[in-house]
């Protein structure tokens, strides 16, 4: 087994929105028309060794219209190690070229593969909300995103980083991020932000989420990914941060861990 194995997925779609999961957790969201393609690691999705599993829902832009001709979509996960990019091994592979032939307009796929890390992510050792009262646990995420708004106008680091501790950790271990780079990567985590101009978008225009095979909560606009849409008065500054919560015990508090 590599040392420091990096998971990339490569998405190449054509002719209708896209959400794409990872272990059902969001991992991208795109509902833009037009042709997309990228690659992304997805290391920070993938919580230990073991049988992952890829989700892909793929929709027509006319709601119950049949796919364009010429619609399509090609999937990939490669793993390669770090800093070699240039030798990568296929560890997925899904390609559906004729998503005109679905009448429908809705495209449902799963794939499993199968990923070794040399780390394990907090959100493995997650407890089932599946009991949990929803209203007490959106109360205590609308509080965390009021606090996480603050903290970004105010340009306070320190309560920013209490606040994104564990996800950051996360990422950190998944990306076999060394201690001289953490420090450099905590020092710019509010750089970029006109912190005079944010704002909390509309708490009521957020929807109560479940993922993770209800190990996982999060609060998500219609037609985006789980997370916190930070507002501006200026609409190019606005932007989403990504967030899920879970819960360490039954009787822990919520905390940020994706």
């Amino acid at each position: 087994m590599s040392t420091r194995p990096i998971y990339e997925l490569f998405i190449d779609a054509k002719g209708g929105f896209f959400e794409l999961l990872v272990n059902d957790i969001p991992f991208y969201f795109y509902y833009n028309v037009g042709a997309t393609a990228f690659r992304l690691n997805i290391n920070s999705f993938i919580p230990k060794s073991g049988t992952q599993q890829l989700s892909l829902r793929m929709l027509c832009v006319e709601p119950g219209e049949p796919f364009p001709d010429g619609a399509s979509v090609e999937l990939r996960i490669d793993r390669y190690e770090k800093g070699s990019a240039a030798d990568r091994i296929t560890v997925l592979d899904y390609k559906n070229l004729t998503l005109h032939e679905i009448k429908s307009g809705l495209l449902l796929h799963e794939q499993t593969f199968t990923a070794e890390v040399p780390y394990t992510l907090s959100f493995i050792n997650s407890v089932d909300l599946s009991n949990v009262n929803e209203d007490a646990l959106r109360k205590d995420m609308e509080e965390a995103y009021k606090q996480y708004t603050e903290a970004m106008r105010s340009n306070d680091l320190a309560k920013y980083t209490e606040l994104t501790r564990e996800r950051q950790e996360n990422i950190f271990s998944s990306l076999y991020v060394d201690d001289a780079a953490k420090r450099k990567q905590e020092a710019t985590y509010l750089s970029g932000i006109n912190h005079a101009e944010v704002k909390l978008y509309p708490l009521q225009n957020y929807k109560l989420v479940f993922y993770g095979h209800k190990k996982l909560v999060g609060l998500q606009k219609i037609k985006d990914a789980p997370g916190i849409y930070i507002d501006s008065s200026n609409p190019a500054d606005a932007f989403i941060e990504y967030i899920l919560f879970h819960k360490k015990s039954p009787s822990a508090p919520l905390s940020i861990v994706l």
